[in-house]
């Protein structure tokens, strides 16, 4: 059955709601394992960084040619240093875990919403001015309380794909892009892990394996017949949401001429935001957030009317943005190989089932967390399937005879 967005306002109410355990980073292992990671997204980095602290061996094998997963940000084929998110773009100031690694590595942060001009809310040709807390009012209406108050809401100054490339540096070459899997198997000794390299088929073998992959891109690998029927159901099952977003690069900012600071809500729901609001330079960009209803509408169309239809639109809310356009973007998530989809939540009544490992496989990502759609959801299911691995009680593989 399809995503509809109030499913995932209902998510983002309990995700405020939900109480998170938060577990103590792992010690040293007396008996280090061999683990494999799929994937190079938050879950699968940051799992694989606290299991190298605690002395494993870690292998993270990423189908991309490029660390983040669905925190990506885009910087072609924009000018003067312009970018704008694909994927996460906000951090509220209470997700703990992503500030802590934002703390830990150093990585600057910069304020989500400019508090000078005027945003908008608009309907059709018509357009109303407000200020900012006016346009995150707007946005709890669709969306839920959290997202009310503009100065809880900071981004990664540079990129939010910043955060990823800070755990990716400290793993070095841990990480092996370009290699997707194909398949996994495992017995009472061991797991492996099939996937390609450079198109031929290698196989690695494991103590334990975290998939930390979206079951969107799971149910497309060959699974181990030992997998219960329940687990199945879900990975096959899972919705993934339709994201579109697209994007309007001008060589001049003319709307803040005109006292506006490039930020609107849609009666669709439909967010419009300036990225990069306090760049320097003339240029800026201009983009469209669009949600499950709006999402489908988009991806629908070639990326050139994409394109001129989003220029078309914003253009009688924003004065001057057609005259100055440069070129633009788009971004569907549905489109992407391997991401199929944007965000997805299991669900209260599936979500132990879900996260429990079967046999030597684990499992994490966003979707298996009450932070879904949130860079938080990933890094909190990785914390406590890192911590499953390393209280495992099977000998690694170097120690049995």
């Amino acid at each position: 059955m399809p995503i509809t967005r109030r499913d995932f306002i209902k998510t983002g109410a309990l995700a405020v709601g939900a109480s998170l355990i938060r577990l103590p980073l792992v010690s040293a292992s007396v008996a280090p394992r061999k683990i494999i990671i799929i994937g190079a997204g938050m879950a699968g980095l940051s799992a694989g960084y606290e299991l190298t602290q605690a002395g494993h061996d870690v292998t993270i094998l990423e189908a991309r040619t490029y660390c983040g997963g669905r925190v990506h940000t885009i910087r072609e084929p924009f000018s003067d240093g312009q970018y704008a998110e694909a994927g996460a773009a906000r951090i509220p100031d209470n997700h703990d875990l992503t500030l802590k690694y934002v703390k830990l590595f150093d990585v600057p942060l910069e304020p989500m919403y400019p508090s000078k001009l005027s945003a908008l809310r608009v309907n059709g040709s018509s357009k109303q001015e407000l200020t900012i807390d006016g346009f995150t009012d707007g946005l709890s209406q669709f969306f839920g309380s959290e997202f009310r108050g503009p100065t809880r809401f900071t981004k990664i100054k540079g990129g939010n794909d910043n955060l990823p490339k800070a755990f990716a540096k400290r793993l070095g070459d841990k990480v092996h892009y370009g290699s997707p899997v194909v398949k996994l198997e495992q017995d009472a000794a061991s797991a492996r892990v099939t996937f390609l390299d450079k198109g031929t088929r290698q196989t690695m073998t494991a103590d334990r394996v975290l998939c930390a992959i979206p079951f969107s891109v799971l149910r497309n690998v060959e699974l181990p017949a030992s997998f219960s029927e329940n687990k199945l159901k879900i990975i096959k099952g899972l919705d993934y949401a339709m994201v579109s977003r697209v994007y309007l690069q001008a060589k001049k900012r003319s709307w803040e001429e005109n006292g506006l600071n490039g930020f609107a809500i849609t009666s669709d729901a439909v967010e419009i935001w300036q990225p990069t609001w306090n760049l320097p330079g003339p240029r800026g960009i201009l983009m469209t957030y669009n949600r499950p209803g709006q999402a489908e509408r988009i991806s629908s169309m070639k990326p050139d009317d994409r394109i001129n239809s989003t220029l078309k639109e914003l253009g009688q809310w924003f004065p001057g943005l057609q005259e100055n356009f440069e070129r633009g973007a788009s971004w569907c998530w549905a489109e992407q190989e391997w991401s199929r989809g944007a965000w997805a939540f299991v669900g209260p009544r599936d979500i132990v089932a879900a996260s429990s490992a079967e046999g030597r496989i684990h499992f994490a990502g966003e979707h298996l967390s009450p932070w879904a759609s949130w860079m938080q959801g990933a890094l909190d299911s990785a914390t406590r399937t890192v911590k499953q691995i390393n209280e495992a009680g099977d000998l690694p593989a170097a120690a049995r005879v």
